[in-house]
């Protein structure tokens, strides 16, 4: 690490001491979470990593490739980076971590306006969707069992359906049955 590296780094968790959406992560790279309060799936975060060479020769590298950005696609992903690159020509040669984090800051509704999240499902309708097969499989479990694994499993759980008749409904009683035919002497 260079001096004006450790100068940026100095600066920068003195100003986001307090911040918990900022996370030095080792000391050349950083994480700052925007998180929207009304809609989770517009949250994002962003990990910027400092090249050896950076500030003088080289720029600071932003990516969006951690879990917490699974809900964005690909193709937003490069409009994100691409809209955060366009002010790299005004900020090269100088420590650029704060002037990103803000330039996101500022313009975070219209970066937010790229990420579209159409076939994204929420976290609700996947537990919903996987209580669903659980129940779906629960009842696929009883065909093809033996007739122990049978009893013991309405034994564990009962009837699953309501509209099972407990077993032996329909039992023809024999002796009753033989005494209405007679005897065929």
């Amino acid at each position: 690490m260079n001096d004006d590296q450790a100068d940026e780094q100095e600066v920068l968790l003195s100003i986001y001491e307090d911040d918990t959406n900022f996370k030095q992560i080792k000391d050349t790279v950083y994480c700052y979470k925007f998180i929207s309060e009304e809609n989770e799936l517009k949250s994002i975060m962003i990990q910027i990593t400092w090249p050896i060479k950076y500030p003088e020769s080289e720029n600071a590298v932003v990516d969006l490739n951690s879990f917490f950005n699974s809900h964005i696609k690909p193709h937003e992903k490069v409009k994100i980076l691409s809209k955060i690159r366009s002010q790299y020509d005004d900020w090269s040669g100088m420590a650029m971590t704060f002037n990103i984090i803000n330039y996101v800051t500022d313009n975070l509704e219209e970066i937010r306006a790229l990420v579209k999240n159409e076939n994204v499902v929420t976290r609700e309708e996947k537990e919903a969707i996987a209580l669903e097969k659980k129940e779906k499989e629960k009842l696929a479990s009883t065909k093809g069992m033996t007739k122990g694994q049978k009893r013991r499993f309405y034994d564990k759980y009962g009837n699953i359906d309501a509209d099972d008749k407990p077993r032996g409904w329909d039992w023809v009683d024999v002796i009753k049955h033989l005494s209405k035919t007679g005897t065929g002497n």
